[in-house]
């Protein structure tokens, strides 16, 4: 498995980094200087961070799927990733009426696809 899967936990761990580094900034730093209530400024907090656990616990999972074959959690983190793309599509249609306003469906399709390709390749051999 290890080429496409390490490929996808290089991408998963950019994403990762890209979430926390650009975009805590980028969509919690407004929510925060926001009059909102408090319940749901903390509720977005505790939503953003929880994504970021998963994305961080994702990328380890990966790096561990490159080394050592478990077709059971394989199939678990791209079934997390496809989840993602299904709701970032659904966002970025229902809300914007366009493919691209929220971008990040497409990390995450690719991530699923590579690690897909290496599921796939694993089984033929």
């Amino acid at each position: 498995m290890s080429k496409l899967m390490w490929g996808a936990a290089l991408l998963m761990a950019l994403t990762t980094g890209v979430h926390l580094f650009m975009g805590t900034s980028e969509i919690m730093g407004p929510i925060q200087v926001v009059d909102l209530e408090l319940v749901i400024k903390s509720t977005a907090m505790v939503v953003w961070h929880g994504v970021t656990l998963i994305l961080v616990l994702s990328t380890f999972g990966i790096a561990f799927l490159a080394r050592h074959k478990n077709q059971n959690l394989a199939l678990f983190i791209v079934a997390i990733q496809f989840g993602f793309v299904r709701l970032f599509l659904f966002y970025t249609l229902t809300v914007f009426g366009g493919l691209f306003a929220l971008p990040q469906w497409t990390v995450f399709l690719l991530v699923a696809a590579l690690m897909s390709a290496s599921i796939y390749k694993d089984a033929q051999s």
